[in-house]
């Protein structure tokens, strides 16, 4: 008798650990889903990437309009100047033949200025007497003042040419007055003014491309001139980019932004679409179109030439319902979710939402879920 009910107790208890080990193998209320996420509550973006970077208001190319070279700079990178400050100070750089040109001119000039100056001061005695027409004497007078601007125009190129030597050492002989000199001090003054580069914007030089005794390129050459700095206003500072054909048509002007660069990687600048190009541009058989953006930049962080990624905001809400990106099932033409539910021998069901916008990662949901509530994700 005690046999039968000890093999029956055996046979109990087996069966009761088969049965645990079934349920255990069997999904139900304590199946443990590891792939799971919350239902929370957040802000949420709907936008369109730009990759490009930093720029200037203004930025402008110092050239000169005369060839030479470069005698001295008045600012160095990184200076700031204001409109009209001078730049830098440029000497033509004469050739022998040019020098032998301009010493025969300034004698040539000289004595033309002689000759006229004789003949107008005759002409004068004859017009005080009476002996000669009026007009004469006009004519006498127009020849002497045209012959003396002559003289110190040249006078005054002569001395430009060879860096500021005295008159004394040009004139070689010619005599010159005191009213003469002050004159071709004037000239002179006057053309060294001329090669002196001014600053045509407030700013800062970004660049100075030269150095002192370097030659220079007219702007009016077929290479277009030397640069021999750039100057930029950074009173503003705008974003410059690309954006793929595909997304284009959904941005417009004045859709706020979000300027992301490496320098500040948590900290983004607001900024404000200004410009879409009408023209899209091809490189490697892909078209983009460039925009521009004006950013608020009010502790001067941004530096010029920085490469920049921009968020166009199509669309942002904040403090609504939002789940992974990956948690969402499409089925039929409606979303689904599935959430975490421990009365169902499965563990989870599936729910329907109404969804909102996504950022490729999280997206909104309108209707369908609670905040707390725990989603499932695909494995």
């Amino acid at each position: 008798m005690k046999k039968v009910i000890f093999i029956i107790v055996i046979v109990v208890v087996v069966v009761g650990l088969s049965i645990v080990a079934i349920r255990g193998c069997r999904p139900g209320s304590d199946t443990q889903i590891e792939n799971t996420a919350k239902v929370e509550r957040g802000n949420i973006s709907k936008t369109v990437v730009a990759t490009g970077k930093i720029e200037p208001l203004y930025k402008a190319e110092i050239k000169s309009k005369i060839g030479g070279l470069i005698n001295q700079f008045y600012v160095e990178e990184g200076d700031r100047v204001t409109v009209g400050q001078k730049l830098v100070e440029i000497i033509p750089g004469a050739t022998p033949v040019e020098m032998v040109q301009a010493r025969t001119e300034v004698k040539a000039a000289a004595y033309d200025k002689l000759v006229a100056e004789r003949q107008y001061l005759r002409n004068k005695e004859l017009k005080e007497q009476e002996l000669i027409a009026p007009e004469k004497y006009d004519q006498a007078k127009a020849s002497y003042y045209t012959a003396k601007a002559r003289f110190y125009a040249a006078m005054a190129q002569l001395r430009v040419l060879e860096q500021g030597s005295n008159v004394e050492s040009l004139a070689e002989g010619i005599e010159i007055s005191e009213q003469d000199r002050l004159e071709i001090e004037k000239e002179t003054r006057e053309a060294i003014a001329s090669m002196t580069l001014i600053a045509p914007i407030s700013g800062i030089i970004l660049s100075r491309d030269t150095d002192k005794g370097s030659a220079v390129i007219p702007i009016s050459s077929a290479y277009g001139g030397t640069v021999i700095m750039i100057l930029a206003d950074v009173s503003e500072k705008h974003f410059r980019g690309d954006v793929d054909e595909a997304d284009i048509g959904k941005v417009h002007l004045g859709l706020p932004a979000r300027i992301y660069v490496e320098a500040y990687p948590d900290e983004p600048f607001k900024a404000e679409l200004t410009h879409i190009s009408p023209r899209g541009r091809e490189e490697e058989d892909i078209i983009n179109f460039e925009i521009k953006a004006t950013v608020r930049d009010q502790e001067n962080k941004l530096r010029v030439g920085m490469s920049a990624d921009a968020e166009l905001i199509l669309e942002e809400h904040e403090n609504v319902l939002v789940v992974p990106e990956g948690a969402i099932i499409y089925e039929d033409g409606k979303t689904f979710v599935n959430i975490q539910d421990d009365s169902v021998e499965e563990g989870m069901r599936k729910v329907e939402i109404t969804k909102g916008i996504s950022d490729g990662l999280r997206t909104e949901v309108l209707s369908g879920l609670e905040e707390g509530l725990v989603v499932v994700l695909p494995i």
